[in-house]
C-alpha cells in the first residue's frame, strides 16, 4: 500500500503583511496606543506587528527590575546542576552556559537551613542570579541602544553578600551609566533575611553601603530628570549610609522622597559637620517615611523645614508603635512648632499603634492650619464601629476630610454589632464631645471608612459613589444662627447592611469597577439641637421650611436656616425636660475588655 504524501504545513508568518491596516497607522498614533497598554499587552502587540514592535518598546522598557524573586524555594534539579558543575562562587565569572541555567530557574531557596552544608552553595547561586539578571539587561540594551531612551524607572534590589557588593558587580556600574541620565524613578533596596538561621561563616554579610549612590555611579549631576527617589534598605544593613548624600541628590529635582527601614536611625544627629549643613529640597512635594522611629524625629523636622513646598507627609510608625510610649512626652517644642507651622502641608497620613496615635494627638493639638485631609489608622475592627465618636478629630482649621483605612478581610465576620459597640438609645443622637471637636474643626465635611487611603477630597466627598465603592462614612452639616449663636447639627451616616467579603481582599484595592454591585444600604440621620435628638416629624418640618429635601448628600458648615425653622426647633426643644447629655460614648474595644 503506497504511503500517503506528508502534509506540508506552512508556518504562519509572525507579522501581518505590510499592506494590513494596522501596519498603515502613523507612528505617532501607535505610540499613543501603546502608552495605554500594560506590559503584557505591549509584548503581545510587539509579537503581532513588526511596525508596532518599536512602539511597544516604550512600554516594555519603561521599567527595569533587577532584584531577587520574592519567594525562594528549594529546587532539587537546580541543586543537582550545581553539584555536577562543582559549585559556583560569586568571585567567578559567569559562563554563558551557567548564565542560561540561572535565568531558566525562577526561584531558589528560602526554606534552606542556612546552618547546613547546603546553605553556602545556594547562597552563592542567589547572588549569581542577581549578576545574571544584570548581564541579561545589559546585553539587551547593547543589542538595541534605542531602548535606553525608554527607561524611566529602575528598581534595584541588592542581595546580601559578603563584603562590598559594588566591587563584585562590575557590570552594574556600566548599566547605570547607560540609563542614569533618563531616569525618572530610582528605587534602591535590599532583601530581608532571618539572620538567626545563618551560621558563623555568614556573620560577615555586612555590605558597605556608605555612599552607595557614588558606588553605582549615580550622583547629583545625573538626577536632573529624577522626580522620585525610593530608598528601602533593610534593618540588616549597617547604619553607615550618609543621609546627607541622599538629600544632596534629591535636592535639585526630586519631588517624591520615600525612606524605608533603617533610615530612621540614619536620620539621627551626627557628629560630623556635614550633617549639620543646610539642605534645600525646593521641589519636594511628598515625603513618605516607613518604620519611623521616634528618635529620628528631630531630623525629620529638619527635612520638612528644608522643603517649603511640601504638601503630603506620610508617616508609618515603627512596628506596633510601642517605641513612642516613652518618647511622646519628650518632643521638643521647637521641633513640633516646625511641623505645625509649615504653610505648605495639605495632607497628613499617620499610621501606627496606640502609642503612635497618642503621640499624633499631642502633636496635633494646634497648628496645621492648611491641612485639608488626614489619613488615620484607627482601631476600627468591624462595621458596627464606624461611628464618628470613635475617630480622632484634630483641631485643624482647614480640615475637610478624614480617611480611615480600616477594612480587612475579617470585616465580613463582624456584621452583628457587639453589645458594647451599640449606641445607647436614642441611636440617632450626636455625642456632645463630638460637637466640641467639630467646633475646633470648622470646615470638616466628611469622615470615610474604606480600604483606601489615596482618595482626594473630591473623591471622598462624592457620596453618590460611596455604594459603588463599597465604603461607608459620615457626612456633616451644621446650621448656624448668626444672630443667636444657635447650632443645629445633622449627620448622614451610610450603613452597609450587606458586606461582600471578597471586596476586602487586597487585590481589589485599586479596582473600583469590580465592586460595582448593588448592595443593601441605608442612610441614617443623626441630629442634635441643644443636646437633644430631633425627631423625624420636626426634622421634616425644618427641611420643608428650608425648601430642601431631607435626603441630601452634600455636606456643609455654617449653613443658614430661615427664622421660621429655628422657631420650630425652639418650640419643640422647650417642651423637653433638660435630662442631660445624650449621645454615644466613646468606647474602644480595649475599654470594653477592661470593663468585663
Amino acid at each position: 500500500m503506497p504511503r500517503k504524501p506528508a502534509l506540508v504545513l506552512c508556518a504562519k508568518p509572525p507579522y501581518p503583511p505590510s499592506t494590513s491596516p494596522i501596519e498603515q497607522l502613523p507612528s505617532e498614533l501607535k505610540l499613543r496606543v501603546v502608552s495605554y497598554l500594560t506590559k503584557s499587552d505591549a509584548n503581545n502587540l510587539a509579537i503581532t506587528s513588526r511596525s508596532l514592535q518599536d512602539a511597544a518598546e516604550s512600554s516594555i522598557w519603561s521599567t527595569i527590575l533587577i532584584s531577587m524573586p520574592e519567594k525562594w524555594e528549594y529546587q532539587k534539579r537546580l541543586w543537582e546542576k550545581i553539584r555536577i558543575l562543582g559549585g559556583w562562587k560569586v568571585q567567578n565569572k559567569l559562563t554563558p552556559e551557567n548564565e542560561d541555567l540561572l535565568n531558566s530557574f525562577n526561584s531558589t531557596m528560602t526554606q534552606i537551613d542556612w546552618s547546613s552544608i547546603q546553605g553556602e552553595p545556594y547562597w552563592e547561586v542567589r547572588c549569581l542570579k542577581f549578576l545574571a539578571r544584570i548581564n541579561q539587561v545589559l546585553s539587551a540594551l547593547e543589542r538595541h541602544s534605542a531602548r535606553i531612551s525608554w527607561i524611566k524607572k529602575l528598581e534595584l534590589d541588592f542581595p546580601q553578600i559578603p563584603g562590598d557588593p559594588f566591587a563584585k558587580y562590575e557590570n552594574l556600574h556600566e548599566l547605570i551609566k547607560l540609563i542614569r541620565n533618563n531616569l525618572r524613578i530610582f528605587k534602591i533596596g535590599a532583601e530581608v533575611l532571618d539572620l538567626r538561621l545563618m551560621d558563623t561563616n555568614h556573620k560577615s554579610l555586612e555590605p558597605c553601603t556608605s555612599d552607595c549612590f557614588n558606588h553605582v555611579g549615580f550622583t547629583a549631576l545625573h538626577s536632573l530628570k529624577l522626580h522620585t527617589l525610593d530608598i528601602d534598605l533593610s534593618e540588616f544593613y549597617r547604619s553607615d549610609c550618609e543621609i546627607s548624600r541622599v538629600l544632596q541628590i534629591a535636592g535639585d529635582s526630586v519631588q517624591y522622597l520615600i525612606l524605608g527601614p533603617n533610615w530612621s536611625e540614619l536620620l539621627g544627629p551626627r557628629k560630623r559637620k556635614e550633617a549639620h549643613e543646610s539642605i534645600n529640597l525646593s521641589l519636594l512635594k511628598s515625603l513618605t517615611l516607613h518604620h519611623l522611629d521616634p528618635r529620628a524625629f528631630p531630623a525629620i523636622y529638619r527635612i520638612i523645614k528644608a522643603a517649603p513646598y511640601l504638601e503630603n507627609l506620610s508617616i508609618h510608625c515603627s512596628k506596633d508603635g510601642g517605641a513612642w510610649a516613652d518618647y511622646s512626652e519628650d518632643l521638643s517644642s521647637t521641633e513640633v512648632k516646625t511641623l505645625r507651622e509649615h504653610n505648605g502641608l495639605k495632607r497628613v497620613e499617620w499610621y501606627g499603634g496606640l502609642y503612635a496615635r497618642w503621640c499624633f494627638e499631642k502633636i496635633s493639638e494646634e497648628g496645621f492650619d492648611n491641612v485639608k485631609i488626614t489619613v488615620q489608622n484607627q482601631d476600627i475592627g468591624s462595621e458596627s464601629e464606624t461611628y464618628i465618636e470613635n475617630i480622632l478629630v484634630p483641631p485643624f482649621a482647614s480640615l475637610k476630610v478624614i480617611l480611615v483605612p480600616c477594612r480587612t478581610t475579617k470585616w465580613s465576620r463582624h456584621l452583628a454589632a457587639p453589645d458594647w459597640a451599640k449606641a445607647p438609645p436614642p441611636r440617632n443622637s450626636i455625642s456632645p464631645h463630638v460637637i466640641n471637636h467639630l467646633r475646633q474643626a470648622p470646615n470638616l465635611l466628611a469622615i470615610q471608612f474604606s480600604c483606601l487611603s489615596n482618595l482626594s477630597i473630591e473623591e471622598a466627598l462624592d457620596s453618590s459613589k460611596w455604594n459603588d465603592k463599597r465604603v461607608n462614612g459620615v457626612l456633616i452639616r451644621c446650621y448656624t444662627n448668626q444672630a443667636t449663636g444657635e447650632e443645629f447639627y445633622h449627620f448622614k451616616r451610610l450603613e452597609l447592611l450587606t458586606v461582600q467579603p471578597k471586596i476586602y481582599d487586597h487585590q481589589y484595592a485599586e479596582k473600583y469597577e469590580t465592586m460595582r454591585k448593588a448592595g443593601e444600604i441605608r442612610w441614617v440621620d443623626h441630629t442634635s439641637f441643644r443636646n437633644a435628638t430631633v425627631p423625624p416629624p420636626i426634622l421634616n418640618k425644618v427641611y420643608k421650611l428650608l425648601g430642601q429635601s431631607i435626603e441630601w448628600q452634600e455636606p456643609g458648615r455654617n449653613m443658614e436656616l430661615p427664622e421660621s425653622a429655628w422657631q420650630v426647633l425652639r418650640l419643640w426643644r422647650v417642651k423637653l425636660p433638660d435630662k442631660g447629655l445624650e449621645g454615644r460614648k466613646m468606647i474602644t474595644r480595649k475599654m470594653a475588655r477592661s470593663l468585663q
